[in-house]
């Protein structure tokens, strides 16, 4: 079994519009010039994605077993990530501010250096940015934030690049 191996193969791009959720554009959307790339600025491991499931209980009087099925889901998402000491650099830090909504695009399992392309699957997650969170120092680190990512809209596990 060939397993997918995630160093330098994780890419996620906050863009500010996209029109199809589950059919991103690589030529106007993912690629648009207020977008902010952030495999380059986000922590090996500061891209945390989970999600949070109800259940929707359906047991019935004759029966001696509980059944239930899936409920509603909620996407919970936080980036840690450094601060650059340009300015010009910083984009998470002054574009990603608190009630700047967008989408959160990852794309796992491709060259992070890899543009986007028609056909590549994709996540695309609608959200709202929190406050950011400067972290405390720590001896022998770069200055780190990180950012909780209010999901605000739908969102998609399997959508595909469109051209």
């Amino acid at each position: 079994m060939a397993k997918r191996l995630t160093d330098g193969n994780t890419k996620a791009t906050f863009v500010p519009a996209i029109a199809s959720i589950t059919a991103p554009s690589a030529a106007t959307e993912l690629t648009a010039a207020g977008i902010v790339a952030l495999e380059n600025t986000v922590t090996d491991d500061g891209l945390d994605i989970s999600f949070d499931e109800g259940t929707v209980e359906g047991n019935v009087l004759a029966s001696t077993q509980d059944f239930e099925s899936p409920g509603r889901s909620k996407a919970q998402i936080e980036l840690t990530y450094y601060r650059d000491s340009s300015g010009a650099s910083d984009r998470m830090w002054s574009v990603m501010t608190r009630g700047t909504a967008g989408y959160l695009v990852v794309r796992r399992g491709v060259a992070a250096a890899t543009p986007y392309a028609s056909g590549q699957k994709v996540e695309v997650y609608e959200v709202t940015c929190g406050e950011r969170k400067p972290l405390a120092p720590e001896r022998e680190s770069y200055e780190k934030v990180q950012l909780k990512l209010y999901a605000s809209g739908t969102y998609s596990i399997e959508s595909t690049v469109a051209a």
